[in-house]
């Protein structure tokens, strides 16, 4: 029998979603009493998705099968989808890949509420990038005018990391409100033997130490680096792994408590809040710069109604913008015909590429899809035009 092209791609959210939380229980197998019991309920789902005879039928062929791309688990399911490449385990750890693009498939797969597994699992790894965000803010939201809320979010994004009182007092000065997001100490594996951590260039958050290496977990802020020998005020310097020499990102002290406790938001706020808002800031910010040549822009309007209000008074020209930055062009098609956005532009971050603005151009015929590179042409295009009246 052919599946539908919906029932498909639920079947690929539902096994995504299985295969990460399956692999993120392999990981605090021998920390968590509840982990073994979480593989075995996860292949009992990969199994009633692949069917008789098909996909792996044990917990122990699960894991290893997780150290594969998910369109050798399951070729039926995953073929021609780019999600079919995602491999969820490197070794003993998850891959990258799973922050990068596993996290935008994930589903609820227990109905009613009813699952154990959220007691000790991440959020990331059970709650879809839609519900992190409202929980995130559900606290702040309460009461909040669109400017707090704008505020609120625009300190979150350039303010992923830090020292305990500083964030406070920064957060202070630029909200001006009691509540916000929650942040907990970073995690062992983001600190350097214990004394250092790295913010990622791009997005500002802690860097994965794995040993001498240091990279952001999301892989196209193309940040990788190596722990140098030599040291500078006491602190271990780095070294881009491309051998390139511009200046690299200093180390941070890490402190375990105290009014300087070195502190993070979630991983769930940082890949479904922090890197959308590193793309929608920068495009915000270069429209701010326009500003003396007639450019007006509102960033979040309506809070989060859609992500940026572009306007060129002079000549009545506007544009309303939602920015997505998605690894799977059918996944974010699919998202929006399910929620179909409040702009009518899509735009996608450079490092998307034109090829993935090509294809969701094809999926989404009743959308415009932009790049950002795009966007900037258009707007300087409209000032030009402007200056000639």
């Amino acid at each position: 029998m052919t599946l539908s092209s919906d029932v498909l791609q639920y079947h690929r959210r539902v096994l995504t979603s299985a295969a990460v939380r399956a692999g993120y229980a392999h990981t605090c197998r021998f920390e968590v009493p509840a982990a073994r019991r979480e593989i075995a309920r996860m292949t009992g789902v990969v199994m009633s998705v692949c069917g008789p005879g098909k996909g792996p039928n044990t917990p122990t062929m699960l894991v290893e099968a997780l150290h594969r791309p998910l369109e050798q688990v399951a070729p039926d399911v995953f073929a021609g989808s780019t999600m079919g490449s995602l491999t969820v385990l490197d070794g003993d750890e998850l891959s990258d890949d799973v922050y990068a693009e596993g996290c935008e498939d994930i589903v609820e797969l227990l109905s009613g509420g009813v699952d154990p597994a959220r007691l000790w699992l991440p959020t990331w790894a059970w709650m879809h990038g839609e519900l992190v965000e409202r929980e995130a803010f559900q606290q702040i939201n309460e009461g909040a005018s669109g400017e707090e809320y704008t505020a609120h979010r625009y300190f979150v994004v350039k303010h992923p990391a830090g020292g305990e009182r500083k964030l406070a007092e920064l957060f202070s000065q630029a909200v001006g409100m009691r509540k916000s997001v929650r942040y907990v100490p970073i995690p062992a594996d983001q600190v350097f033997r214990g004394k250092f951590w790295w913010p990622c260039p791009v997005c500002q958050w802690p860097m994965h130490i794995d040993g001498s290496e240091v990279r952001c977990r999301f892989p196209l802020h193309n940040a990788v680096y190596f722990v140098r020998a030599d040291v500078a005020k006491g602190r271990p310097l780095l070294q881009r792994r491309d051998g390139s020499v511009p200046r690299q990102p200093a180390a941070h002290p890490f402190y375990r408590e105290g009014p300087k406790r070195s502190l993070c938001v979630e991983t769930a706020v940082w890949r479904h809040i922090v890197i959308s808002g590193v793309s929608e800031i920068h495009l915000f910010e270069r429209m701010e710069a326009l500003g003396d040549k007639g450019v007006e822009v509102e960033l979040w309007p309506g809070m989060d109604r859609y992500d940026l209000l572009i306007r060129v008074p002079a000549t009545g020209w506007e544009m309303r913008i939602d920015v997505k930055d998605y690894g799977s062009a059918v996944s974010l098609a699919d998202q929006l015909r399910r929620k179909p956005p409040a702009a009518h532009t899509i735009v996608i971050p450079e490092y998307r590429g034109e090829a993935q603005c090509d294809e969701l151009a094809e999926l989404l015929p009743n959308l415009t899809v932009l790049l950002v590179s795009t966007v900037l042409k258009a707007v300087k295009a409209e000032v030009r035009k402007a200056g000639r009246r």
